[in-house]
């Protein structure tokens, strides 16, 4: 919601939207609330060899045993953000990279 107030927003829970709305519709940015997975780092990679300049950022709780996972996913995002996060600092981020 508060990103809502600042950007234009569209939403999905479905990762098969996220790969049909980057094909077909240009986006400033990609935001996902997920944790790495071999699947979110596989949409990512993806992402980043058909829009190699679209900047994806990722969200999530950081846990200890997902520290593999979170150094692979790195080569294919733009930034991570570890819950809780400052809101302020998140925003200043995307207005930047979505420059």
């Amino acid at each position: 919601m508060y990103l809502q107030d600042k950007f234009q927003v569209t939403t999905t829970t479905n990762l098969k939207v996220i790969r049909d709305l980057t094909a077909n519709s240009d986006f400033d940015i990609i935001l996902m609330d997920t944790e790495p997975s071999k699947e979110i780092e596989e949409l990512c990679k993806s992402l980043k060899e058909k829009k190699e300049n679209l900047p994806v950022i990722l969200t999530y709780v950081y846990q200890t045993q997902m520290k593999e996972r979170d150094s692979k996913i790195r080569k294919y995002v733009n930034s991570v953000f570890y819950k809780p996060f400052d809101l302020n600092e998140v925003s200043t981020k995307l207005t930047a990279l979505a420059v």
